[in-house]
């Protein structure tokens, strides 16, 4: 009878376990709460941002990047007049990097010299929605950053691409991101560091970035001077030139 009388409970108990949030997801919903919540993300159609990049031998170049939805990309550097192009349209990515003498230009594969993976190309971020993209993330436990202690999820994309990225334990926004990259025919792995967080329009960006590729001292850092947000960009922009 005293079994009879807890079975109520017990199922009442069992439904708000199965229903209780897992730690990824506890994780990645208080991530997207930081940045300014899962409506204002859907709503946003494109992005453009401009800023400064200056490399470790003290090159500088002005930065123009531009995101639209339906994985449209673009990302200018110029410098003393040349102006480098990594873009991604409808067809597939593209380049023409003039400062390393590529004048014209060309088609290039997600695996090699391209910087626009999936994850990159998603204007929500990929942890938006994730499990209808079909990604797996996982949490790995957490580790010590310079930063300080951050949760370290590893994240299977749809296309089968592996990155890590690395979330602090406190402000809940993303700090670091590993992100495995084929390079002149070499696997490796671009770090990109993340700090200085401002709102803008209700969402809340890094405005410092630093990428280095793992194992060596070159660093490149870049200071956003702002964000735009749902400006109009014609698809014409993203398109490889005919």
């Amino acid at each position: 009878m005293r079994l009879k009388g807890a079975l109520p409970l017990l199922l009442v108990a069992g439904i708000v376990a199965c229903s209780s949030p897992s730690p990824v997801e506890e994780i990645i919903d208080s991530n997207i709460a930081a940045r300014g919540g899962y409506e204002r993300i859907r709503k946003i159609n494109s992005i453009r941002a401009t800023g400064t990049a200056t490399a470790s031998g003290g090159r500088v170049a002005r930065v123009v990047y531009e995101i639209k939805r339906g994985g449209l990309f673009r990302l200018e550097f110029s410098s003393q007049g040349l102006t480098s192009v990594f873009a991604h349209d409808v067809a597939g990515a593209w380049e023409v990097d003039p400062m390393d003498g590529q004048f014209e230009p060309r088609r290039v594969t997600p695996e090699t010299d391209s910087p626009m993976g999936i994850g990159e190309r998603d204007i929500e971020s990929h942890f938006v929605d994730w499990e209808e993209k079909q990604h797996l993330v996982e949490l790995l436990g957490r580790e010590q950053l310079s930063s300080g202690e951050a949760f370290k999820l590893k994240t299977t994309l749809k296309d089968g691409n592996i990155r890590h990225d690395y979330i602090d334990v406190t402000t809940r926004q993303i700090v670091r991101s590993d992100i495995p990259r084929r390079i002149r025919g070499r696997d490796t792995v671009v770090v990109d560091t993340f700090s200085d967080f401002w709102e803008s329009e209700g969402l809340v960006f890094p405005h410092r970035v630093e990428t280095r590729v793992e194992g060596r001292p070159d660093l490149i850092t870049i200071v956003v001077d702002g964000f735009e947000l749902n400006p109009e960009l014609d698809d014409a922009r993203f398109r490889f030139p005919e």
